[in-house]
């Protein structure tokens, strides 16, 4: 994948943090705040994204593990003088404001999926960082649900207690008892990090800001979708592959669709910049199977074969021979001695 970036303003969050923390911080976290401070100063707008999450990281293995992410993300203030933040606090229900958080994100953070799915009981909102060379990730995902937890609690305090949290990271690989950071069930080992809580609060009152001007969304918009343009479909293409893929069965028909278009004009735009949709899906399948053998010990060959829409787990294993040079447990085996 191509290097992804995320707004300078999560760093910002990060520095109020470390700062308001003070003398309460062992030094070693305390010395992160240069660091911020260098990666402010070489680019005001915008970072690297496998930078920001190896901070992120690095300030939880020094300092109190994801306590502190979470910390920060349920203390941020979405900042009024940004366009993306004047429109979701002047969003008038919970619901609308995640709904237009989910449209413009990519505005904000780059390969990287937020979605909200409403069903008639439970509403789940799912993040996760889609370029499986950023690993790990956990602290990134403790700051980034403990925003959208902000929003929540602001729209209903009282819901808080029906509430479920789901991480990516399996348990043995977080240092910390989550459920007593959130206050609320937790699971581990998910296929994204997600939020789920009650449907029948989906339309409480946010009123955290003026209404935004109409106007204002439809400028994001506009950005978005020159964002879009401006992507090479490729890139568009290895995304939405990677959006779709534990859901095993990734189609073309369906990717193109998703990318509003049709299958003919995916293969030909593919084929414009030298690639098909197979050669895609296999580089994503085995860069998806070598996070899956770094992250899921447990998991064996012929889940993890279903999970990529391998019918047989003997087609998977000779794929992944020819990628990697090596069989798929051998593979396991060296990573395990890492």
């Amino acid at each position: 994948m191509t290097k992804a970036y995320i707004s300078s303003s999560a760093l910002s969050d990060w520095q109020s943090t470390l700062v308001r923390a003070g003398r309460d911080l062992q030094s070693p976290c305390a010395c992160v705040l240069e660091k911020i401070d260098q990666m402010l100063a070489e680019n005001p707008e915008r970072i690297d994204l496998a930078s920001y999450v190896e901070l992120l990281e690095g300030i939880g293995q020094s300092c109190r593990p994801s306590s502190l992410a979470w910390a920060t993300g349920q203390t941020v203030k979405l900042p009024l003088g940004s366009e993306l933040g004047r429109a979701i606090l002047g969003c008038k229900s919970l619901g609308s404001a995640l709904h237009w958080m989910c449209q413009y994100f990519p505005l904000l953070q780059d390969a990287s999926s937020l979605r909200l799915d409403v069903e008639p009981d439970w509403t789940t909102l799912s993040y996760k960082i889609l370029d499986p060379h950023i690993w790990p990730r956990h602290e990134d995902a403790m700051y980034t649900l403990g925003i959208y937890g902000m929003l929540i609690r602001s729209a209903a305090p009282e819901a808080w207690s029906h509430v479920q949290i789901t991480v990516e990271a399996e348990s043995e690989q977080v240092r910390a008892d989550l459920a007593t950071i959130v206050q609320a069930n937790v699971i581990y080992g998910g296929n994204a990090n997600a939020i789920r809580f009650p449907t029948s609060i989906i339309n409480a009152p946010l009123n955290l800001a003026p209404p935004c001007d109409p106007a204002l969304l439809k400028k994001l918009s506009a950005e978005l979708t020159k964002k879009k343009r401006l992507t090479p479909i490729a890139e568009r293409t290895r995304q939405m592959i990677y959006n779709e893929m534990n859901d095993g069965c990734v189609s073309q028909e369906h990717i193109a669709r998703e990318l509003g278009i049709s299958s003919r004009t995916l293969r030909r735009r593919l084929a414009e910049e030298n690639q098909s949709f197979q050669s895609l899906l296999d580089e994503c399948r085995m860069q998806f199977a070598a996070l899956e053998f770094r992250t899921r010990k447990q998991l064996s060959l012929s889940d993890m074969a279903l999970k990529l829409g391998y019918s047989e787990h003997s087609t998977f294993s000779r794929a992944f021979a020819r990628w990697a040079g090596m069989a798929p447990q051998e593979y396991r085996r060296s990573v395990a001695l890492h």
